[in-house]
């Protein structure tokens, strides 16, 4: 529990950075201190007394978006789960529970210490593989005598990124069903106001941010040959995650819509089939106001959407799946200068 509350008052943002940072700074302080930073200045061209080999500067740009990745999935993975609390208690009102209720339920947005040990195993299972795939394919790999400085730096945090990546993966899933479960526990529906119901679409667009965040990094592997196969991969598994934790969240919402229309429908529908022999056989005097009323009803009913998005939710979506082109592209324009510079 003490480790929890730990964690509970770290600042994501600060963690990433803070990870990213130190970590970034100590390779180029090992550059330096090692001689190394000639080789990255000469674009890693082979030079005997600065003891560099070809490739270097690939290999540096690889060990920069891995530490740069290392950074962001853990603060990406807090935010996930403090997202999920937060979205629990946003829906006070709605759940019709007590705020100590609702703070019972938002704790059991969680995730179990097994799985987080079973999916780390089998990331770990793939990040060995990772250096037999993507060409070219160095001879035996997990060697540390074969690596360099900076190919030690991708060998090292490799695995570890893997790891992480699954992880949030896991805790994106976990918070998504978990959302959809607690659809059930609705009071009511309102569906002439849906706007309640909020909460639940936010969670969408959270989890589908940091998704698609993880993989405008990985894209700038892009940049460098050998990795198409790979990040294909990767940028499917993606964005087909994305479309999950963007529809999982509200999934147990719209089922409610879906069957409270159904029943709004069927009883205007009735009212209808009450109303409809005094309406075409009116008596003196009667007022036939309450069926277009019933009639006026129904339309707004039946334009009810049953899944909660808006135009707002499109465009969204939209501007999250050009971040991955834009890193990419912002990546090559920064190659391209740096490689006019030195």
């Amino acid at each position: 529990m003490k480790s929890q509350r730990v964690i509970d008052r770290l600042s994501p943002l600060w963690l990433g950075i803070g990870i990213s940072g130190s970590l970034l700074l100590l390779m180029f302080l090992i550059e330096m201190v090692t001689g190394r930073w000639a080789g990255l200045l000469t674009g890693g061209e082979f030079d005997p007394l600065a003891r560099v080999s070809e490739g270097m500067l690939r290999d540096t740009r690889i060990a920069i978006i891995h530490c740069l990745v290392i950074g962001y999935l853990p603060a990406a993975l807090i935010y996930a789960m403090r997202s999920g609390r937060r979205t629990v208690l946003e829906l006070q009102k709605v759940l019709a529970c007590t705020p100590e209720e609702c703070e019972a339920l938002a704790k059991t947005v969680r995730l179990g210490t097994g799985n987080l040990v079973i999916i780390g195993l089998a990331a770990l299972f793939v990040a060995l593989l990772i250096p037999y795939i993507v060409p070219p394919v160095p001879e035996a790999p997990w060697n540390p005598a074969n690596w360099s400085p900076e190919v030690a730096w991708a060998r090292i945090l490799g695995p570890f990124t893997m790891v992480l990546a699954w992880w949030l993966g896991y805790a994106i899933i976990s918070v998504s069903l978990r959302m959809s479960r607690i659809a059930k526990s609705l009071a009511t529906i309102d569906l002439l106001d849906l706007s309640p119901l909020a909460p639940f679409t936010q969670q969408g667009h959270t989890n589908a941010l940091l998704l698609i965040g993880s993989l405008s990094i990985w894209s700038l592997m892009l940049i460098e040959t050998g990795f198409g196969k790979l990040m294909l991969v990767i940028g499917g598994a993606t964005l087909a995650g994305t479309v999950f934790a963007l529809l999982a969240p509200v999934y147990g919402v719209h089922r409610r819509i879906r069957k409270s229309k159904a029943e709004a429908l069927a009883w205007v529908n009735a009212e209808l089939a009450a109303e409809q022999p005094a309406f075409l056989a009116p008596k003196a005097g009667q007022e036939s106001g309450r069926m277009s009323d019933l009639v006026a009803y129904r339309g707004v009913v039946e334009s009810v959407h049953e899944w909660p998005f808006t135009l707002s939710t499109y465009t969204r979506v939209a501007l999250y799946l050009l971040l991955p082109i834009i890193t990419w592209s912002v990546g090559l324009v920064a190659e391209e200068l740096l490689g006019r510079v030195f």
